[in-house]
């Protein structure tokens, strides 16, 4: 989001990261220096995935929602509205860091009344809070299309393994498809360490390729794809979450093929971007060829995801949202 501001010609004052508490204060006092002494037309926040921590951040937050600045507020992560699903910790300490969380997150509750809008991942979120004004703002994605991208016989995946991810199933259904010979390759991009805590015989088949990639390497694979897999586990708090995955694959021209979560599905089926599916090996084998059947079968499909892309899920489509939301509150 702060490139795209910067894409869109717009003059900026920002306050990002610190070392310590001081370096953090000393940066906010830099803050309030330049909009008293420049006032600008609006604010755009986006939340830490903790609650906020500090009590200067939620200062500077009312003192500009007092000088008339609009304030859009974009909440990044809601896991604790899932605590069945996010266990509390049990120690001693554990028990008080959770209590200092549970304050902490009272209070920016209570601060983020002087936001005029609240912007969460997707539509469904709003059901969980009860802010005035709520609007979803889902992620977006960078234009590194291709100029022309062949079909072939090839998927990718980057992400979790475990937990809120269904690496299982995606080894599941591969290993059904290629059961009487490959007939599709998987590319799996995910961390070591949770490489480690999953234990499948389609790790060692001749159909996967496993790679430990950064964020710059990535791209090479993403090349290398026709497809990309956005599988998730069929957990509460995922049926509100929104995965950027989806629209990296998206920059990178992939249709996909995606788990039913309602945000997800609705861009899916709306866009025609893809196949959400339902959680079985014979869905997800229908899904790879209905996109990958056919040259002129995927390239539709290419076509809705360049045009997808371009016409209103990049960054700076989320930018001049949020301006025109917030310039019309002003």
């Amino acid at each position: 989001m702060l490139q795209a501001f910067r894409e869109e010609g717009h003059e900026l004052i920002t306050l990002t990261g610190w070392q310590t508490a001081a370096d953090r204060v000393e940066k906010i006092r830099g803050v309030l220096r330049e909009i008293r002494r420049s006032k600008p037309d609006l604010c755009y926040i986006e939340s830490p995935t903790y609650p906020i921590m500090r009590h200067a951040d939620r200062k500077l937050i009312r003192t500009i929602h007092r000088m008339g600045i609009p304030i859009g507020y974009f909440y990044r992560d809601f896991y604790r509205k899932f605590p069945d699903e996010f266990p509390r910790r049990r120690s001693l300490r554990g028990r008080a860091k959770e209590f200092a969380l549970d304050i902490l997150q009272a209070l920016t509750d209570r601060c983020l009344y002087s936001c005029d809008i609240v912007y969460f991942p997707c539509l469904e979120a709003c059901d969980l809070f009860r802010y005035p004004d709520m609007r979803a703002l889902p992620p977006a994605g960078e234009n590194k299309l291709p100029q022309t991208k062949k079909r072939n016989n090839t998927a990718i995946y980057v992400g979790g393994l475990t937990g809120a991810y269904d690496g299982k199933f995606i080894l599941d259904c591969f290993s059904y498809i290629n059961r009487n010979g490959i007939r599709y390759k998987l590319l799996l991009i995910c961390r070591e360490e949770e490489l480690k805590k999953l234990r499948h015989p389609g790790l060692d088949a001749a159909w996967i390729e496993i790679h430990h990639a950064s964020q710059k390497e990535i791209a090479q694979y993403y090349e290398r794809a026709s497809v990309g897999i956005s599988i998730k586990s069929d957990t509460r708090y995922n049926r509100y979450a929104v995965s950027v995955k989806t629209y990296e694959y998206l920059a990178f021209g992939l249709p996909q093929i995606t788990s039913k979560e309602e945000a997800v599905k609705r861009l899916i089926d709306r866009e025609k971007i893809g196949i959400s599916i339902d959680m079985t090996a014979e869905d997800f084998e229908k899904a790879m060829d209905t996109i990958l059947g056919d040259d002129r079968a995927y390239e539709e499909y290419q076509n809705n995801v360049r045009r997808s892309l371009l016409d209103h899920n990049l960054w700076v489509h989320r930018v001049r949202r949020v301006v025109d939301d917030l310039s019309a509150i002003r």
